[in-house]
């Protein structure tokens, strides 16, 4: 099977004519114009432009209530609805989260989740992700600090660690990322990587994020 690779950010048209026709395109909904969003119009303009790729929609919550998301997943219809859960340790909240994700009929890709070298407490408990996945989530992604950067780079028995989660919850991985087709780990699906978008707050970009430019050369080699 071919390996996924979604790209969050790539919203101007020159970019993503660049990027593979069967590429997954990650965009934020915004109906106010604000930067690293689209609104109704830009969304459907994107998928006119790659009619071959999937599109994957998420929402700042906060902004757009229960409902209203509903609504847009059901006009716009996206390949799949990306969403943040909340901390499972705050059970009551966590299953009322559940509760409502049941109501999205699109298919669903959790996260990021952080794996670091000094904690990979997220993947030590099975119970919330299966929750998930029993909620329609078919993918979650993995922000990994690192199996590949030397200064913070996972040992032998966390990356098999992590390897073994993966093969029973279907992950897309964020990482250091100088290369594709060497990543050290085995069974991934796919990658997610974040693009720069101009105008966007340094602070609310991801720690790797990249220029199209280095997009676009990261991509070419998964060959």
């Amino acid at each position: 099977m071919a390996l996924i690779l979604k790209v969050n950010g790539a919203l101007r048209q020159d970019f993503l004519g660049l990027l593979p026709d069967e590429v997954w395109v990650g965009c934020r909904y915004g109906a106010e114009g604000l930067a690293g969003t689209v609104n109704r119009e830009e969304f459907l303009a994107l998928k006119r432009l790659k009619p071959a790729a999937k599109f994957v929609l998420s929402f700042n919550e906060s902004d757009t209530p229960h409902e209203e998301r509903l609504r847009l997943l059901d006009e716009l219809a996206p390949d799949y609805y990306e969403y943040t859960p909340p901390d499972p340790v705050k059970k009551a909240e966590f299953a009322a989260y559940m509760e409502r994700l049941a109501a999205v009929e699109v298919p669903k890709i959790a996260g990021p989740f952080p794996v670091l070298k000094d904690d990979m407490s997220i993947i030590r408990e099975r119970e919330h992700f299966a929750e998930m996945m029993r909620r329609g989530t078919v993918y979650f992604i993995f922000d990994v600090e690192s199996a590949v950067n030397a200064n913070f780079r996972l040992s032998a028995a966390q990356r098999r660690k992590l390897d073994g989660f993966w093969a029973e919850f279907p992950a897309l991985v964020n990482d250091s990322f100088d290369r594709l087709d060497t990543y050290p780990l085995q069974n991934q699906q796919g990658y997610s990587l974040d693009a720069i978008v101009p105008g966007t707050d340094r602070s609310t970009r991801s720690w790797n994020a990249m220029t199209s430019g280095k997009m676009v050369r990261l991509v070419k080699t998964l060959g």
